[in-house]
């Protein structure tokens, strides 16, 4: 059963490319309201499927659950934090390849002092605009980000 806070909303979303591509789904683990409305809002224009969780504890449910094909992961979220969190999704059969976009108010030099850079792990720092999160996304699901740059 899915705790009433882990809410799936599934709406056309914004696609820079101009092509659509729907169905995607999107595992959104944040602790902040406003910044799943902003993401929700993001990819209002779509098709994709934005999944929340609340804390550490619903993200890796919501990630077997879900089967996301990428992750927009906060490091300061409750019940265990985003490090863990990332750890955890990272040796997880179902997610251990899922692109995860760390979007955080967390200076990105402290981030990377516990989450190397990787091919399918990128970092955007908050805020940002609706369209800077779109972008962020759509780089990691074609391999448009390269280890060690920013989203």
């Amino acid at each position: 059963m899915v705790p009433e806070s882990a809410k799936s909303e599934s709406a056309p979303c914004y696609n820079p490319s101009g092509s659509s591509v729907p169905n995607r789904k999107i595992l959104l683990i944040d602790d902040e309201k406003d910044i799943h409305d902003i993401v929700r809002a993001a990819f209002k224009f779509s098709g994709d499927q934005v999944v929340s969780a609340l804390d550490a504890m619903q993200a890796p449910m919501m990630a077997r659950q879900v089967r996301p094909d990428v992750i927009i992961l906060d490091i300061n979220i409750p019940a265990g934090g985003g490090y863990k969190t990332y750890e955890r999704l990272r040796m997880m059969s179902g997610t251990l390849e899922v692109p995860i976009l760390i979007y955080t108010g967390v200076p990105r030099d402290q981030v990377e002092l516990q989450i190397h850079p990787s091919a399918n792990t990128a970092f955007l720092a908050k805020p940002a605009q609706p369209q800077e999160i779109v972008t962020a996304v759509e780089k990691l699901l074609t391999g448009g980000h390269r280890p060690g740059q920013g989203a």
